[in-house]
């Protein structure tokens, strides 16, 4: 399973990595359009939909209220903090819901509530790339990067040292140690790339907040479809990404942390 996991990550990794530093902002929406394709059909599946026409048209609605949306964010920027902030608020409240009351038992009953999550999920994402990426590319892979960043810093963490379970109802094998792994990494991660990006000290000492916090709700986004998997007792998402699973399974942690990134870069550094 490891190898099998390696030989799928690598190329995936070489080609995202390649697309992300050499490719126009309207072939990076294009492609964000195809991933999120791809995770609507997963979604309508962990939402309880078993018709595969009525997935695919479930998929196609996600893909064209991301590509309108798009459209109406470039004629009225204003309006996106708004939609971020809207899906921040969203997060949080998932994670208090995930944390206080766990997995419901596993059905395979339709939930309306899981569509429309989905809509909160998989749009906002898009339109917060978009905006990370119209800042440069470097900022786009930042704001990916950090995410395996702190997947890495995660595993040898909670590898090395991980004793008491995170979520065990959600993801037994997930730590706090493995956690507080993750918050090194990225902290760690962030301030070299402050360097980089020849941040101010004040904006430097921000990165470092929001990078942190970004990391706890990049945790969050993957626990939460570990639970949508639970309730649904499936143990991927998808099977298009051998050794890995799904593209929800690959995704997960994005889906939280984009919008929240997006939100905070652009009132602290970009002042959007």
């Amino acid at each position: 399973m490891l190898k099998q996991r390696v030989l799928t990550a690598i190329p995936l990794a070489v080609l995202v990595i390649w697309g992300i530093l050499t490719q126009p902002e309207n072939i990076i929406f294009y492609s964000l359009l195809v991933v999120m394709l791809i995770s609507g059909w997963e979604w309508a599946r962990l939402s309880g939909i078993q018709n595969s026409v009525l997935r695919a048209v479930y998929a196609l609605l996600i893909v064209t209220g991301a590509y309108f949306s798009q459209t109406v964010i470039t004629n009225n920027p204003q309006w996106l903090t708004a939609v971020l902030s809207f899906t921040v608020l969203a997060w949080f409240i998932a994670i208090y819901h995930m944390f206080s009351k766990g997995p419901q038992v596993a059905n395979q009953s339709l939930s309306t509530a899981k569509l429309f999550i989905g809509v909160v999920a998989l749009i906002p994402p898009v339109l917060a790339l978009v905006l990370v990426r119209s800042e440069g590319s470097g900022w786009l892979f930042y704001c990916l990067s950090i995410i395996w960043v702190a997947d890495i810093g995660a595993y040898f963490s909670g590898k090395r040292f991980g004793k008491n379970k995170l979520a065990p109802k959600l993801s037994p094998g997930k730590t706090k140690e493995g956690m507080y792994g993750a918050v090194f990494a990225t902290t760690v991660y962030s301030f070299l790339a402050a360097f980089l990006f020849e941040l101010q000290v004040i904006e430097t000492f921000m990165l470092l907040i929001i990078s942190s916090l970004a990391t706890f709700i990049s945790v969050a986004g993957d626990l939460f479809v570990s639970l949508l998997k639970r309730e649904k007792d499936l143990k991927d998402t998808g099977r298009i990404l051998p050794g890995h699973g799904g593209i929800l399974d690959r995704i997960d942690s994005v889906l939280s942390a984009a919008p929240f990134l997006a939100l905070f870069l652009s009132l602290v550094i970009f002042n959007v």
